[in-house]
């Protein structure tokens, strides 16, 4: 890191990091019991096996059952703040006073992500018609109903277009200490989230400057896991619109599969199910990008491409 000025300077009033209300509540575990039926009044009967659900404080909204040991609750406010901590150990003053800080709760509060947009740490992927900078950038997922473990998530997002890209993430440790929430080798995990991101922007530099024929690129939206014949049809149509602005190239592949991971409007829209779901669907899908990248269907594009 560079020697800049220091933190202490930074005005106590103006808190780095905000301070959302819709993401610092509070939770709680307890015991399921069953309710005896028939009773014109509400009462308590035996307890639900050996299940316990995690309720908000503020609402008493259920947002998971967990069996018996199988979950250890950490709340919103120390798993962001430990990260936020070690964001504050490992950057520079300057870098974090630029990181804007994008909230996303779904499905009552059961999901929630918060990701740090790193302004300052960027890099220029150049085609012959068109330049885009791509920021870095550290996510934290936090979920209380068991679908996923607290997580954190390196990847970088598109100024251009804001499409996301996930390159790499590890699952956070749920062990509790006084100080917050242990976040054991996040320091090095963040050296190599930051490198990966350097040897990604080189990747994707080499592909902006990578021409490809359109039925190759065709025949490898159809050959992705998981996408029907309608949405390879809609990839198709995206990537004609991506191919206008960056060229008929790779880095516009790549750019079309970000941006079905990263809108939910368009030709990628999400069923409304009145859950807020939006920031665990895209998230997911970034994922899901993030593995076809990876696929044979992949390689095969890029090598004959590449020839």
């Amino acid at each position: 890191m560079l020697d800049n000025f220091p933190l202490s300077t930074y005005p106590s009033n103006q808190p780095i990091f905000t301070e959302n209300p819709d993401v610092f509540f509070e939770t709680r575990m307890e015991p399921l019991y069953a309710r005896n039926a028939g009773l014109a009044e509400y009462e308590v009967g035996p307890r639900a096996g050996s299940f316990s659900g995690v309720y908000r404080n503020d609402n008493n909204d259920c947002l998971g059952v967990h069996k018996e040991g199988s979950y250890t609750l950490v709340n919103n406010r120390p798993f962001f703040e430990g990260i936020q901590e070690k964001l504050t150990e490992y950057f520079t003053a300057d870098q974090l006073l630029k990181v804007k800080v994008k909230d996303s709760v779904s499905h009552l509060g059961s999901s929630v992500i918060r990701e740090y947009i790193f302004e300052s740490i960027n890099s220029t992927i150049e085609s012959k018609s068109h330049s885009t900078t791509l920021t870095f950038r550290v996510i934290a997922w936090n979920c209380f109903d068991g679908s996923t473990k607290a997580t954190v998530i390196f990847g970088n997002i598109d100024s251009f277009c804001t499409n996301g890209l996930i390159s790499g993430q590890y699952q956070a440790n749920s062990r509790k200490r006084t100080s917050g929430f242990a976040l054991d080798n996040f320091l090095g995990y963040m050296d190599s989230g930051l490198k990966d991101y350097e040897i990604e922007m080189a990747r994707l530099q080499g592909y902006a400057e990578t021409p490809v024929l359109v039925p190759y690129v065709s025949e490898f939206f159809e050959k992705l896991s998981g996408v029907s014949e309608r949405n390879a049809q809609r990839l198709n149509e995206q990537f004609k619109e991506e191919m206008s602005i960056r060229g008929r190239n790779l880095w516009a592949v790549v750019s079309t599969l970000t941006n079905y991971a990263s809108h939910t409007d368009g030709l990628f829209p999400v069923r409304d199910t009145g859950n807020s779901h939006e920031g665990v669907t895209l998230l997911n899908r970034q994922s899901q990008v993030g593995k076809w990248l990876n696929s044979k269907a992949w390689n095969d594009l890029v090598e004959t491409a590449a020839a």
